[in-house]
C-alpha cells in the first residue's frame, strides 16, 4: 500500500511544483486580457495664463470591448518645464479613480504663466495592466483675445456713429431739433463731432 500512495504522491507534488512555479506567468496573461486603453473626453483645451481651466482634463478608461473599468486608478501629469500648469494641490501630478462609467476627472487644474500648447501625461492602471494617452492643452496670453474685441467694438460703434450723424444731422453735423450728436469713445479713439 505504500509503494501505491509514493508512485501518486511523489507526481502530484511534482506538478504541483509546476503550476505554483507558473502562476506569475497564469497572472500576466490575465492582466492582459483586459485590453485596458484610455479615450479622452477633449482632445484640445485651453486656458488663460494663471487661471483655473473652466475644462478639466476628463478621460474615459475602458475595456476592449469599450465597456467602462470602474476603479481604475488614473494619474495626470503636466510638464515639468515650459508651458504648463499645477494641480488644486499644487502639484503637477493628480491621482483620480475612474467613476462607474469609468470617467476620471481632473478637477482644480490651474495654468501657470507661460503661453503655449503642451501635452498632460495619462496614465490608467487596473489589475495590473496599464494603459497611457495625453491630453493637449493650451495656455493663453491674455491680451490675445481683448485685442479682437475692441476692434469688433470700434466697428459697430463707426457704424452706429455714422447711422446717427447720417439720419439726425444732415451736412452740418447737426439735427433738426438742434440736440447734441453723441460722440462715441474708445480708449483713444473717437467717433463723432469734435
Amino acid at each position: 500500500m505504500k509503494s501505491i500512495g509514493r508512485t501518486v504522491a511523489y507526481p502530484l507534488l511534482a506538478l504541483t511544483c509546476e503550476l505554483l512555479a507558473l502562476q506569475p506567468a497564469w497572472a500576466q496573461q490575465a492582466s492582459d486580457q483586459f485590453g485596458l486603453h484610455i479615450v479622452v473626453e477633449n482632445s484640445s483645451l485651453s486656458t488663460p495664463v494663471k487661471q483655473v481651466s473652466p475644462q478639466p482634463p476628463v478621460v474615459f478608461v475602458e475595456d476592449r470591448n469599450g465597456s467602462p473599468v470602474t476603479d481604475a486608478i488614473v494619474v495626470f501629469t503636466a510638464p515639468e518645464r515650459g508651458a504648463s500648469g499645477i494641480f488644486e494641490t499644487g502639484s503637477r501630478s493628480k491621482t483620480v479613480t475612474t467613476d462607474r462609467n469609468g470617467k476620471a476627472v481632473a478637477a482644480g487644474f490651474r495654468a501657470n504663466a507661460n503661453a503655449g500648447t503642451y501635452e498632460i501625461q495619462v496614465r490608467a492602471q487596473f489589475l495590473g495592466e496599464t494603459a497611457v494617452g495625453t491630453v493637449s492643452h493650451t495656455n493663453v496670453a491674455a491680451g490675445k483675445s481683448s485685442g479682437k474685441l475692441i476692434a469688433i467694438l470700434a466697428i459697430a460703434g463707426a457704424g452706429a456713429a455714422g447711422a446717427i450723424l447720417k439720419t439726425g444731422g444732415g451736412e452740418s453735423g447737426g439735427n433738426k431739433k438742434n440736440e447734441p450728436v453723441p460722440t462715441i469713445s474708445f480708449g483713444t479713439s473717437v467717433i463723432g463731432p469734435p
